[in-house]
């Protein structure tokens, strides 16, 4: 799947999961919340493509977001070799490997909110290095007037905004109680961001770490088993390939369906903020 449906259905799971999320834990948000919780579900839906180069998430933020990236694929190409069994497909395991599997989408949620532990200005920087992608990503799939009044598809206006949000919920005193908040919905979008992924011909390797027997090989009860072998979330028959005519046709219609849902679920918010104003 490309940047803009991972963004979109992204922005729809940190929708849903925003008010759950933020009691859990205790983090307030304001009237602002759903806006916030879609833009930071869009962001984390692009971060498992830092493992490649030139990827939205992996230019977004300059310098620091590359390196992030190229310690993202030095990670994923260790464990890959340090952990790849006989059956296991060949090449050196970056690329929907390591950062697409829900166990790394996990440890790196629970890592953002250890981190908040230490000081909210780690989890303002997260927000930052996050909402940056998902604001341009999101800009390119929405309005076109969006893109025109507001050039906010490119990167450098995004992580305007990224910083504006993230300076907004700091002086509100938000920022305090997000990181747990932050390290939540980075896991929810990053496992979207993989099932997005799965429902294409690509797939992904779903149940690493875990040693799995070949189909036919199982049958001679000889199979030397594969730990990265890539699992799908649809039959065969519905996938689709990634740039290809027909699937840019399905992922705008995913685009669509998810916007549309967002905008659904931002409706209470708004009617706050003009009770308020």
């Amino acid at each position: 799947m490309e940047a803009g449906g991972h963004a979109c259905t992204g922005a729809l799971a940190g929708a849903l999961t925003s008010s759950a999320i933020g009691g859990l834990t205790g983090a307030e948000l304001g009237p602002a919340g759903t806006a916030v919780g879609a833009l930071l579900g869009a962001g984390a839906a692009l971060l498992p493509d830092l493992d490649a180069d030139g990827a939205t998430a992996y230019r977004s933020g300059g310098t620091v977001t590359r390196l992030v990236g190229e310690g993202f694929q030095a990670l994923a190409r260790t464990a890959y070799r340090g952990t790849r069994l006989p059956h296991d497909p060949p090449g050196d395991g970056e690329h929907r490997g390591l950062v697409h599997t829900p166990v790394f989408a996990v440890g790196l949620g629970l890592l953002v909110g250890l981190c908040a532990l230490i000081t909210p200005l780690l989890t303002a920087a997260v927000m930052v290095l996050v909402l940056a992608p998902g604001i341009s990503a999101l800009s390119r799939s929405g309005p076109r007037w969006v893109r025109q009044q507001l050039h906010t598809h490119r990167d450098l206006p995004a992580m305007f905004v990224a910083i504006l949000i993230a300076a907004s919920l700091w002086m509100s005193g938000a920022m305090v109680d997000l990181g747990w908040y932050a390290g939540a919905s980075i896991a929810v979008g990053m496992v979207v961001h993989s099932a997005g992924d799965s429902a294409t011909r690509s797939g992904i390797p779903w149940c690493w770490p875990f040693r799995r027997a070949c189909e036919k090989c199982a049958i001679k009860g000889q199979c030397a088993g594969s730990r990265w072998r890539r699992s799908h979330i649809l039959p065969e028959a519905l996938r689709w390939r990634v740039g290809s005519a027909s699937g840019k046709r399905i992922e705008r219609g995913i685009e669509m369906v998810c916007l549309l849902a967002v905008t659904w679920l931002l409706l209470p918010d708004i009617a706050a903020m003009m009770h308020l104003a």
